[in-house]
């Protein structure tokens, strides 16, 4: 595959290799990795991805102004300059036609672009979030103030060229800040939602929740979780870091009872919706600190026979593993997107008295760098 800006871009640092020697390149890396932590796992399996193009479901594009033209685009490596971009080959064909209606339309409306040097301007950022297999899309404008001049003009110029458009929303950020969504957002149309089906099951998801970035791998990942805990269903399940339920409720036919935890309340309201609209009867959710529910839990001799976490890119916290470890769970499985943060975590778990053999990846994230890893831990 061929990209005219992917040297400067930066968001597909692997689009150079072919796939088969993109995989290969992974699982060296993350064996070095492990070597140089003196962990003995064993890489058992490397799930390829059948699509790695067009895959990337929630997409955040910038704006700029090249020779006096509004341009739209990702950012390139450690900065916050604008790679004008085209039908990038990571986006499904959909999403980039309205990213380029979008951009068109912000141009002729003279919509002003937020400037960071100065702090003025109103338009920062377009977050769209696509539901593939339903075919709906969210539309977020992040704006630096409230007042949007031709907010109902664009909006209806979208809604009505689009009909895959489900939703569209606005969310204000006026700080200095390289967080995208910091304040709530507020719907301009639809009910601020989209639905998607993940492993036979509706998700309805926000504007600030959490969703894999590839369907169809998500899927397969959470399949390789189920295999590797070998539920008989009889057991506890604690899904931490739930997010709006998408592990905890993929699992919930396979055990007697599954408790989600996560700190976002929205997170956890859509989590109670979406058990409430598959008729999943034997979840609950609770919007809490993972590692104070735990600590609640061990006062309480509340017991889990596994514990499921899928933290973000940092890693968890050794707080987070004393009291996962203190509530003695048969199991614990631990998903990563970052094999660095996983490595470090590994060797407070083992401390701990828990043990694991090997190590699975899944790549959610073709032509990247990065990859998904799923590793089993039992006590000793």
């Amino acid at each position: 595959m061929k990209c005219k800006v992917s040297k400067i871009c930066g968001g597909c640092n692997l689009l150079h290799l072919d796939y088969e020697k993109q995989i290969q390149e992974k699982k060296n890396n993350v064996e070095a990795l492990l070597k140089r932590n003196r962990l003995k796992l064993q890489i058992e399996n490397v799930y390829k991805a059948n699509r790695i193009k067009g895959y990337r479901n929630k997409i955040i594009v910038g704006f700029a102004k090249y020779k006096g033209k509004v341009v739209s685009g990702l950012y390139a490596p450690h900065s916050h300059a604008v790679v004008a971009t085209k039908n990038c080959l990571m986006h499904p064909r959909n999403v980039d036609a309205i990213i380029g209606r979008i951009t068109e339309l912000v141009d002729s409306m003279k919509i002003e672009l937020y400037n960071e040097k100065t702090g003025t301007g109103l338009l920062r950022h377009v977050l769209i979030r696509y539901a593939s297999q339903t075919n709906q899309v969210m539309i977020v404008f992040v704006t630096a103030k409230r007042a949007f001049p031709s907010r109902r003009n664009l909006v209806n110029a979208l809604v009505s060229e689009f009909k895959e458009i489900k939703t569209i929303l606005q969310s204000v950020n006026p700080r200095n800040t390289s967080v995208v969504l910091e304040n709530e957002a507020f719907v301009l149309y639809g009910d601020g939602t989209i639905t998607d089906k993940l492993c036979g099951l509706d998700f309805t998801m926000g504007a600030n929740t959490f969703y894999q970035v590839h369907h169809d791998q998500c899927e397969l990942l959470y399949k390789v979780a189920k295999e590797k805990l070998q539920l008989q269903g009889q057991e506890t399940v604690l899904d931490t870091y739930c997010g709006i339920g998408t592990i905890g409720l993929s699992l919930a036919d396979s055990c007697k009872m599954v408790t989600g935890v996560e700190i976002n309340a929205d997170s956890i309201g859509f989590a109670k919706e979406n058990a409430k609209q598959n008729r999943i009867k034997n979840a609950r959710f609770v919007s809490m600190d993972s590692t104070r529910f735990m600590e609640e839990a061990k006062k309480h001799h509340t017991h889990f026979d596994v514990i499921v976490l899928d933290p973000p890119r940092a890693g968890t916290t050794p707080t987070f593993i004393e009291n996962a470890c203190a509530l003695r769970p048969k199991k614990i499985l631990y998903i990563s997107c970052d094999p660095r943060s996983l490595v470090r975590d590994l060797h407070l778990f083992f401390r701990q008295g828990y043990k694991a053999k090997s190590m699975d990846l899944v790549d959610m994230f073709p032509n990247t760098t990065n990859v998904e890893s799923v590793v089993l831990l039992t006590r000793r």
